[in-house]
C-alpha cells in the first residue's frame, strides 16, 4: 500500500492506495511541536481506524507546504517501517509543464492538485485551493501550468477582520440557509466571507476565461470548498482528494515498474 502525505499549514492530509484505488483518506492536525514519535503514534491510529496495519505500507509520497514538517513526517513513517519516502520537490518527476518564471516556488499541493486536474482531461482547467490560502492554479488547453493567484483563505480574512475591528465578534464558518440577506453581524460576516469568496471565484474563473479564449473546467477542492461551493454560480466540479491523487500519480511517475 502508498500512503500519500500532504502536510498544510492547519492539517495533514493522508490518503492509502492499492492498485490505483483509494483505501481511506483522513487528517490530523499539523502540530509543529511534534516530534517524530508523535507523528508516528498518529499515523498508526489511523491506520488502525481504517483496518489498516503499518506493515502494508511499501511506501510513501509526501508533499508539504510547511518545510520544517517535510523531515519529520519522513521520519515518522520510516519508524512505521515504510522504506522508500519521496518528497515533491524540484528533483521528483511530475510531467507537469511550469511555465513560471520560478517554478520552483510552486507549492507541492498545487502541483500535485495540477497533476490529478490534468489527468482527468477536461482542458483547459483551473483548480481552485479553499485552505488556509486561497489559490487558483490555471492550465491551458495542453495541460501546462501558465498562471496562478493567491489571496487569503475564508477563515484567515475573517480572523483578520475581527482583529482589525474592535466591534466584531468571533465568527464560526457553517453551513447555514440564511441567504444573502443577512439580518445581525454575526450572519453578516459569515455572509460576507462564503458569498464574497464565492463571488470570487465566480469572477477569477471569469478573468481566466477571457486570458484562455475558453471557458475552462473548474475543480474545486480544499478544508472550506464543501462551505463555498454552495454558494457558486460557475459549473464546478468539488475534488476533496484531488492533492491526494495528485501526490499518487506522482509516486507512479517516478516508480514506473511498480
Amino acid at each position: 500500500m502508498l500512503i500519500a502525505v500532504n502536510a498544510g499549514n492547519n492539517r495533514v492530509l493522508l490518503g492509502g492506495y492499492e492498485e490505483d484505488a483509494q483505501v481511506f483518506a483522513a487528517s490530523i492536525a499539523t502540530e509543529p511541536r511534534h516530534t517524530r514519535e508523535d507523528y508516528a503514534c498518529r499515523i498508526q491510529q489511523v491506520l488502525g481506524l481504517y483496518g489498516v496495519d503499518a506493515g502494508r505500507l511499501h511506501g510513501a509520497v509526501i508533499g508539504s507546504v510547511v518545510p520544517d514538517q517535510v523531515a519529520v513526517l519522513e521520519e515518522a513513517l520510516r519508524l512505521l517501517g515504510v522504506t522508500d519516502v519521496i518528497e515533491v520537490s524540484s528533483g521528483v518527476k511530475t510531467g507537469l509543464n511550469i511555465r513560471s518564471e520560478q517554478p520552483r516556488e510552486v507549492g507541492s499541493d498545487r502541483v500535485a492538485g495540477a497533476v490529478a486536474a490534468r489527468a482527468k482531461g477536461r482542458l483547459p482547467c483551473v483548480v481552485v485551493s479553499l485552505g488556509t490560502a486561497t489559490t487558483f492554479t490555471v492550465l491551458d488547453h495542453t495541460g501546462a501550468l501558465v498562471g496562478s493567484a493567491i489571496t487569503a483563505g475564508v477563515q484567515l480574512s475573517v480572523e483578520a477582520l475581527r482583529v482589525q475591528a474592535a466591534q466584531l465578534p468571533m465568527v464560526a464558518l457553517e453551513a447555514k440557509d440564511e441567504g444573502v440577506l443577512a439580518r445581525n453581524t454575526v450572519d453578516a460576516m459569515r455572509v460576507g466571507a462564503l458569498y464574497g469568496a464565492a463571488a470570487m471565484v465566480d469572477g477569477m474563473i471569469a478573468r481566466f476565461a477571457e486570458a484562455l479564449g475558453q471557458q475552462p473546467h473548474v475543480v474545486v477542492t480544499g478544508a472550506f470548498a464543501p462551505l463555498v461551493t454552495r454558494c457558486l454560480h460557475v459549473p464546478h466540479e468539488h475534488d476533496e482528494n484531488l492533492v491526494l491523487d495528485g501526490l499518487r500519480l506522482i509516486w507512479e511517475k517516478n516508480h514506473p515498474d511498480r
